[in-house]
């Protein structure tokens, strides 16, 4: 369901409830993925987000890297937001990724 509620949220299909959206989940297609993350990240289309994206820096799109399990080998401490987390970071170290309006500190284990 966390997808669906993304895409609804996106305006990526003609949907306007999530019974909706979940009625047609079979018929979601990769462009509606790929234009959901575009929104998510500020761009008008898939299109336009795929001639940009390469010159982001890389944090800009570590939110879907750790949706992804790309942080699954280190520790990570959830935060309400971003501010709790850097205040938390200055004390211990650390990698910060934004997500959403919570934020998460990254830490190598040992």
């Amino acid at each position: 369901m966390p997808v669906l509620r993304r895409l609804l949220a996106a305006s990526v299909t003609r949907a306007e409830r999530l019974a909706d959206l979940h009625a047609i989940r079979d018929d979601l297609q990769l462009k509606h993925l790929l234009a959901m993350l575009a929104a998510e990240l500020g761009y008008a289309s898939w299109d336009a987000c795929k001639l940009d994206i390469d010159e982001q820096p890389g944090a800009a799109i570590d939110r879907y890297r750790l949706d992804a399990g790309a942080f699954n080998d280190y520790e990570k401490n959830w935060f309400a937001n971003e501010e709790d987390a850097l205040e938390w970071q200055r004390a211990h170290g650390g990698y910060i990724v934004r997500y959403g309006d919570q934020a998460v500190a990254i830490l190598k284990r040992e």
